[in-house]
Order: structure tokens, then C-alpha cells, then sequence
């Protein structure tokens, strides 16, 4: 199994002005995951706002099905009203922020965000009516093996049995103008430890150096899921220690004081 790197972290997940959703930690039920919002997702550009101002009300929407457990989180400044927020494309700059509980029993969470404007009519950001699904990753899907031997590129992943369907999507390094491929993964009939079934690729040429990049989609009740690694996507690259060997002029003085700590213990016991 490849581990995740922030799997020990409380989970958060950013919405980007630039409308991407960034699923980070340990998001699973039974957790408390924040929620990072940049109003500008929502907010019309041409509106006086001033960040964090309560009477511009954001607002998220949250369901975890199959439970009945609703969520309704008001987004706030931490840092109150800002004139000048540090506004970022990638969501590290001024947001807002809410906390939501992640109830037992929860197989994924939905949201959508509401926006009272005392200007206009109420706005929504929910994904065009779609509304965003998340589920949990670390649960649902392991990548157990990427790698590229001899020129071949394979990946083996289990999955809980409710996942219907798995897609790679990747890219070899160094080629991003020729953009991400997709591929399905054929369900085996072999399990892993917990009773999954292990899905695997097909093997896929590739040049004998290439490192390719990668992340995982997968189906469940026809909801599609996302795991990009917190982020990071997984990746085929393997670094293997190595251990330079000393200097020469190390290895003579080790040599020597070998010999006089030697030649001095002889003394003593004569």
C-alpha cells in the first residue's frame, strides 16, 4: 500500500477561486472537517465586498448519506473584516472558513454554498445544480502498486466492494503538452488482507525512464469519487537510498587511529 502523507492531519477541504476542490487529511466519519471557501467562487465581481462583512452572508450546505444528518455551516472570517485579504488562486491566501462534524455511517458528503447579497438575489455555488460529492478515499480505495519496469507502466488497486468502476487517470512527466490518458481497471478475482477486490491495468508502454504521474476515479451507486493523493497525486518515482562512501582521507584517518588505539591497548596488557 502507498501511504497518504497527510492521513494523520484533522481533514480540510479548499475551494479555490479558480473552482477546484482540495481534499486534504484524515476525511472520514467521525472527524470534524474544515471548510476553506474564497467568496470570489460566488461573490459577483463587479459587487462592493468587503471580506468577512456578516452582512454578506456565504453560507454551506452539507448532507452525508446515507444518513439523515443536514448541516447547515455559516462561513466566517478568522481574521474579521479585511479590506485587503491576501487573496491566492490556490487557496492559500484569506478564506473563509466553517467546521462541520462528519456523522457515523456517512458514505460520502454532498455541499453546496449559498450567498445572501443585501444587493441582489440570493446565489449558489453547487457544481451546477450537481452539488459536490466527496467521499473517503481511505476507506473506499488503496493504490497498492504503480510502477514502470522495463518500459511498462502497471498499477494494481483494492477497492471496498460497492466501488463499481475505477479509472487512472495519468501522465507521463515531462509530457504535459500531450496531455493526462485514462484507462479502466479490470476487476480480479483476487482480494487484499481486508476482503477487497484488487483491481488492476493492463500493462501500458511507456519509455524505459519515464516517471508518470497519476490519480484515481471511482464509482459508487453512480456517484464519482476522487483520490489525488491529498493533493499530491501518486507518482511511479521510487527513491532509494544511497549512501555515498566516505572520503579517502577519511578512511586513511580511521585506518590510522585504528592502529594506535590497537597499539595502545596492546601496551596495557603486556
Amino acid at each position: 500500500m502507498i501511504p497518504r502523507p497527510f492521513g494523520n492531519l484533522p481533514p480540510r477541504i479548499t475551494f479555490t477561486a479558480d473552482f477546484h476542490e482540495l481534499v486534504r487529511g484524515n476525511f472520514q466519519p467521525g472527524q470534524t472537517v474544515t471548510l476553506r471557501y474564497d467568496p470570489r467562487r460566488i461573490v459577483p465581481a463587479e459587487e462592493h465586498y468587503i471580506f468577512g462583512d456578516p452582512a454578506h452572508r456565504i453560507t454551506a450546505h452539507l448532507r452525508f448519506p446515507p444518513t439523515d444528518v443536514v448541516s447547515v455551516t455559516p462561513l466566517y472570517s478568522p481574521s474579521g473584516m479585511l479590506t485587503s485579504p491576501d487573496y491566492d488562486e490556490t487557496g492559500d491566501g484569506s478564506v473563509l472558513v466553517g467546521h462541520a462534524a462528519i456523522p457515523a455511517g456517512a458514505r460520502e458528503m454532498a455541499a453546496w454554498f449559498e450567498y445572501e447579497s443585501p444587493h441582489g438575489p440570493k446565489r449558489y455555488d453547487s457544481d451546477f445544480g450537481h452539488n459536490f460529492h466527496f467521499g473517503f478515499p481511505s476507506l473506499q480505495v488503496e493504490l497498492r502498486q504503480a510502477d514502470v519496469r522495463d518500459g511498462v507502466f502497471t498499477a494494481q488497486v483494492a477497492a471496498s466492494p460497492e466501488v463499481g468502476r475505477i479509472v487512472l487517470h495519468w501522465r507521463i512527466v515531462g509530457q504535459e503538452a500531450a496531455g493526462p490518458k485514462e484507462i479502466d481497471l479490470g476487476r480480479t478475482d483476487h482480494r487484499n488482507d481486508a476482503g477487497w477486490p484488487i483491481w488492476e491495468t493492463e500493462p501500458i508502454q511507456v519509455p524505459r525512464d519515464a516517471v508518470v504521474r497519476l490519480k484515481l476515479y471511482y464509482w459508487t451507486d453512480g456517484e464519482r469519487y476522487k483520490d489525488d493523493n491529498d493533493g499530491l497525486y501518486y507518482s511511479t518515482a521510487r527513491t532509494e537510498e544511497s549512501v555515498p562512501p566516505p572520503p579517502p582521507a577519511l578512511e586513511r584517518a580511521v585506518r590510522e587511529w585504528t592502529q594506535r588505539l590497537s597499539a595502545r591497548v596492546g601496551r596495557v596488557g603486556e
